[in-house]
């Protein structure tokens, strides 16, 4: 099935093709047997141990430890993926193999020459430093447009012919410009590649994703996915339901949508269609379930990680402050999933098909121990890293209470290797992120970007909001990883909105939310066409669905800034937005679907958009407001359904 739909040919379609193919990353190997892959293998499992001791012990020297880990992702990434359709599928080629040991060398380089350059000649670059740093800078582009596409690269070369063409361009463009070589050693620096983005992927993404894989692939997948299942398979539309609810489970050890869908989908998206979903609308579902991945605590996605880094917040208040957002998130999900239910009357599972719950609880409860490691040591005040370090052990040991999940050694050294395999789509923009962000800095686009918001906004917080929505739009057409969608905004409008009176922490959060829409954005939506190919469903149709069920991702961050949902220190305020955001959810459900206790009419979905408006704002008489709109649609469907009920009861029966 073709990722991007049947051949158009007007130019919004060629567009949207082109979109699409710029922003999907190459297929990766299946390595065979053989040296390569035995060398991938001691590789990736070398990485993992390393990296986990680095967390528990401490690491060399602060440069070896962002180095290796930027050298040694390149270096796989290289082995791991082709780069084009026609390169070996099974073994790297020539050319791959000498990329990595490029990789390689360029790493050696820059740790070894570390001392020397930065502190005996005061970050002066010489003549190897400039070779080494612009091989490095080349590598990291194509690693990037081999786990993403070339959507970041292109923008990568725009800005470096930007950087270097500053006195050349027109009057509103020009500044005074960067030489070739100040601009390699800069990004060839601790402010580039090797600056905060690698070093957060270094200290704690990479080893989340390891303790991500290694929950999943022991057994804690059966506690998260099979149980729910069991638990609520048989209400109405309950496959649909178990999606949601299984989704924001494994959300709490993936961190990631795509990963999400790949794992729950497989099972929930073929019971939806058994129950009477149509395949588009399985796939749907279980898309715009999966983006709940990166914001549900307490691992979350890589962007909260960057986040805490860039603000000063503690990732522990961000997970906390997270909380209370994704499971409002989830219940409006689990609205809609009931609204369509009624609408087209899809039954419950049969409960014949729904396992035992209390033997998925007899095999499988030990695997909640590594979340409680996790929670338990972030309340306690110990760092993120430090949690995860012992949070990897606690698996192993939870994975021998029962005969069930018990796994031979052989096993962890596949889990361990498919863990640093899926590190790679993350680590392989690192070096990329890391030049763009250092030329939007250096050359000040940044700080005329956020003048821009403002100036368009004309002072009002709210259409700053609303341009930043549409730009998060756009920029999930091209870009399909919300970590990258994130750590641009964060930098370009995160200082246009605290500007304008956001506080920090719901700007960055408002930003992270925004993103989601990248997972489900056609052209590119990598959830959605994975859920599709799940489905045998049409991407694009899977895509725009997806978008629509998931639309309050939108609307629910303005709660961040109009209200106490982060407030979560002041309880009555705190209460109130919840429930507020919580019946908001509701009255969207019914514009999302078009149906409550009965069809909703034009003006019914009106009043409801209205009351859902309503409740968001923190003012008591417009929450009256919203919650009448929304007791008055919902009395008037009740009484209009009684009312028909009452007329058929009457009705005389046909004779048979």
């Amino acid at each position: 099935m073709s990722p991007v739909g049947p051949s158009r040919t007007g130019f919004g379609w060629r567009l949207l093709n082109w979109l699409a193919a710029g922003s999907v990353g190459q297929a990766p190997r299946h390595l065979e047997g053989g040296l390569v892959a035995g060398v991938v293998t001691l590789a990736s499992v070398g990485l993992a141990a390393l990296y986990w001791y680095f967390a528990g012990f401490g690491y060399f020297s602060p440069e070896s430890f962002v180095t290796i880990y930027i050298g040694a992702t390149l270096a796989l990434i290289f082995l791991y993926y082709r780069g084009s359709s026609r390169a070996p599928k099974n073994q790297p080629s020539r050319a791959d193999i000498v990329l990595a040991l490029l990789a390689i060398a360029a790493t050696v380089e820059y740790t070894v020459q570390y001392e020397p350059r930065f502190i005996e000649r005061f970050s002066e670059p010489n003549q190897l430093d400039l070779a080494a740093g612009a091989v490095m800078i080349v590598l990291a582009l194509e690693a990037a447009r081999r786990v993403i596409g070339s959507f970041l690269p292109a923008l990568s070369l725009a800005l470096v012919i930007y950087a270097l063409a500053g006195p050349a361009l027109p009057q509103a463009l020009s500044y005074p410009g960067i030489e070739w070589a100040d601009m390699v050693g800069y990004l060839y620096s601790p402010e580039g590649i090797y600056g905060s983005i690698a070093r957060v992927f270094a200290s704690f993404v990479f080893l989340f994703i390891i303790l991500g894989t290694m929950l999943e692939q022991s057994g804690g997948r059966m506690l998260f996915i099979d149980l729910p299942l069991t638990l609520i398979g048989w209400v109405r539309g309950g496959a649909a339901k178990v999606a949601i609810v299984a989704s924001a489970l494994f959300g709490m050890i993936s961190g990631a949508a795509t990963a999400n869908v790949v794992s729950t989908g497989t099972l929930t998206i073929p019971l939806m269609k058994r129950s009477g979903f149509q395949p588009h609308v399985a796939a749907a579902f279980e898309a715009s379930a999966s983006t709940v991945g990166i914001i549900m605590p307490p691992l979350m996605g890589a962007a909260i990680f960057i986040m805490a880094d860039i603000t000063g917040i503690p990732y522990f208040e961000i997970v906390k402050a997270s909380v209370a957002p994704a499971l409002i998130f989830v219940v409006g999900l689990l609205f809609i999933a009931d609204a369509y239910a009624r609408k087209h009357d899809v039954k419950g599972i049969d409960r014949s098909e729904l396992g035992n719950p209390w033997e998925i609880l007899r095999n499988h409860w030990a695997f909640i121990a590594p979340i409680a490691v996790v929670v338990g040591l972030l309340v306690a005040g110990y760092s993120p890293d430090w949690a995860v370090f012992m949070a990897i052990p606690s698996v192993i040991v939870a994975s021998l209470v029962s005969p069930r999940t018990r796994l031979p050694f052989r096993r962890w050294i596949e889990i361990l290797e498919l863990g640093v395999k899926r590190s790679l789509t993350v680590g392989g923009i690192a070096g990329c992120l890391g030049v763009i962000v250092g030329l939007v800095v250096k050359t000040g686009i940044a700080a005329q970007l956020s003048h821009l918001v403002i100036d368009y906004s004309m002072g009002y917080l709210l259409v700053a909001v609303l341009l930043t929505a549409v730009g998060t739009f756009f920029l999930g057409m091209g870009v399909s990883s919300v970590t990258a969608d994130y750590i641009l905004l964060s930098v370009l409008i995160a200082p246009a909105l605290t500007q304008l009176g956001a506080p920090m922490m719901a700007a960055h959060l408002l930003i992270i939310w925004y993103t989601q829409t990248s997972n489900l954005t056609p052209p590119v939506c990598t959830v959605s066409f994975a859920a599709a190919a799940i489905a045998d469903a049409h991407p694009w149709k899977t895509g725009f669905l997806a978008l629509r069920f998931g639309l309050f991702v939108y609307l629910l961050p303005l709660g961040f800034l109009y209200t106490g949902l982060l407030d979560y220190q002041n309880a009555p305020v705190f209460v109130q937005s919840v429930v507020t955001t919580t019946l908001a959810a509701f009255a969207f459900s019914g514009v999302v679907v078009g149906y409550l206790f009965g069809p909703l009419s034009a003006l019914q979905r009106v009043l409801l958009m209205l009351s859902a408006l309503s409740l968001f704002d923190p003012r008591f008489i417009t929450d009256l407001l919203g919650a009448a709109l929304l007791a008055l649609v919902v009395g008037y469907q009740r009484w209009r359904r009684m009312r028909v009920g009452r007329g058929a009861s009457s009705s005389p029966a046909r004779p048979g």
